[in-house]
């Protein structure tokens, strides 16, 4: 148990300390670029990472949890992953040219062939990161991240600071990509074997090819708006609304990333349990709800001195796509785990036409509503999270009988803490703002009394959340 403990623990630490890492590294670069040169760099990475979903293709995920690994199995996903890998990173390469005149940014080539070496070193980074995971070994993962995390941020404002501009994002992060292979190197696998083999890659690829759809259509409902709006718009366009989307991305994901790791394994041992899926989905989301919609409800009252306090005033543009982005992540998050109880159920290319539909939506409606200004496109976001919401619920009715009603009743005292933080939230923030004119001021307002007003309407309602919270606090003091 005390292995499990500190897995968990590392695991927990590395999760948090390089998003902490990567939103201190986003403030220092957000006052040494401008929104056009991270606009830029927004496009080219958007294209880059949602190619990269699919370079594991499920070899991670299945040296994880095979049960009897061989060293034929590791040689497999080795081979898998060099095919898919090596084989993306030359296409990146390739065509980078078209996709630089696509754009009309000569840059864009030079960004996609820095980028496109991280794709050569994967497999030797993925699979032993794989197999430690396997044992348990998240101290060594730790080190690896933690200091890659640190690499990437220093080198990248060394190279800003000698006038690489963009590119510096670039190799910042290729930089860091090498660094984590040198550590990971250092706490090599006993097991691991670097000669590929080319068999078995059916049994291999077969979960993968659908996870990987399914997060590829997911990463591109928050990469498309750099894509589309790069082709249609400019590059300030870009950065700016990339970086009030961003903001709220930062917010859930932080969030989210706490309880996302063990959803699956959660409901999936629901069902080989013969217990209910539907109602332990119902339960886990209604609880990441409790903590989740009341933080975006306040996020979407004081983005403005928020993006002020982390990014500076030349993003003072991108607190109105915040705001309005804030709904949509709440729209969102109500079946944010509706991928991992699909897949729980064995629906998996169910899972995969729902996330590519509601990616079409949201680039559909972006190509929509750009004429009427980037406002009106973040408005066009709350429509599709709504409809998302809608796709997702009548899918899970049809397929697994989870209810409207119940769904709505899971999440009606989620609807009512919210409400009630944004208006306490809207009422604290106005009243500083207009008695002393400070934003900085009214957002330490904001945040002195909200989560104290949380905990005292979370305990009022008995709400799923408050149980847990108590259970852990008395298991952190040695409580019965």
């Amino acid at each position: 148990m005390g292995s499990v403990r500190r897995a968990v623990l590392f695991s927990s630490v590395t999760r948090y300390s390089t998003r902490f890492i990567n939103l201190f590294s986003a403030m220092v670069i957000a006052r040494l670029l401008t929104p056009e040169e991270i606009g830029t760099f927004a496009i080219a990475s958007a294209v880059v990472m949602m190619m990269s979903e699919f370079r594991l293709l499920g070899a991670g995920a299945y040296l994880i949890r095979e049960s009897k690994l061989t060293e034929d199995k590791i040689r497999s996903a080795v081979g898998l992953t060099i095919i898919i890998s090596w084989g993306l990173g030359l296409l990146i390469w390739l065509i980078s040219p078209a996709v630089s005149s696509y754009y009309d940014i000569e840059a864009i080539k030079v960004i996609f062939r820095i980028l496109s070496v991280s794709f050569f070193l994967a497999p030797f980074i993925s699979i032993p990161t794989s197999l430690l995971m396997r044992s348990m070994k998240f101290r060594e993962l730790f080190y690896a991240k933690l200091l890659s995390s640190i690499v990437n941020l220093s080198s990248t404002i060394v190279f800003i600071l000698m006038g690489f501009s963009f590119y510096s994002l670039a190799m910042g992060y290729t930089l860091a990509v090498a660094v984590e292979l040198g550590v990971i190197v250092r706490y090599w696998p006993r097991e691991m074997v670097v000669i590929p083999g080319f068999s078995n890659f059916k049994s291999i690829a077969s979960f993968g090819i659908f996870s990987s759809l399914g997060n590829f259509f997911r990463r591109g409902v928050v990469s498309g708006p750099d894509m589309v709006i790069g082709k249609i718009g400019t590059t300030a366009q870009v950065g700016m609304f990339s970086r009030g989307l961003g903001f709220i991305e930062f917010v859930s994901q932080t969030l989210i990333s706490g309880v996302q790791p063990v959803v699956l394994p959660y409901l999936s041992e629901a069902k080989r349990s013969g217990d209910d899926t539907v109602k332990a989905y119902l339960k886990a989301s209604a609880m990441l709800g409790g903590i989740l919609w009341p933080v975006l409800a306040v996020a979407s009252v004081v983005s403005l001195p928020a993006i002020l306090l982390f990014f500076g005033p030349q993003w003072v543009e991108a607190s109105i796509y915040a705001t309005w982005i804030a709904y949509w992540a709440m729209f969102r998050v109500v079946n944010w785990f509706s991928p991992d109880l699909l897949v729980a159920n064995g629906l998996e290319k169910v899972m995969v036409i729902k996330e590519g539909l509601i990616f079409f939506v949201h680039v559909a409606l972006i190509y929509v509503c750009y004429d009427s200004g980037l406002e009106m496109v973040s408005i066009g976001f709350v429509l599709a999270g709504f409809i998302d919401l809608v796709i997702t619920a009548a899918l899970l009715s049809f397929y697994l009988n989870l209810g409207v009603v119940a769904l709505v009743s899971s999440w009606f005292y989620n609807g009512v803490i919210a409400l009630v933080c944004w208006l306490v939230a809207w009422l604290i923030y106005d009243f500083i703002v207009t008695e002393n004119g400070s934003e900085i001021l009214a957002l330490g307002g904001v945040a002195a009394v909200l989560p104290f007003l949380w905990l005292v309407l979370v305990a009022s309602a008995k709400h799923p959340i408050w149980v847990e919270l108590v259970k852990f606090t008395k298991l952190l003091f040695g409580r019965r």
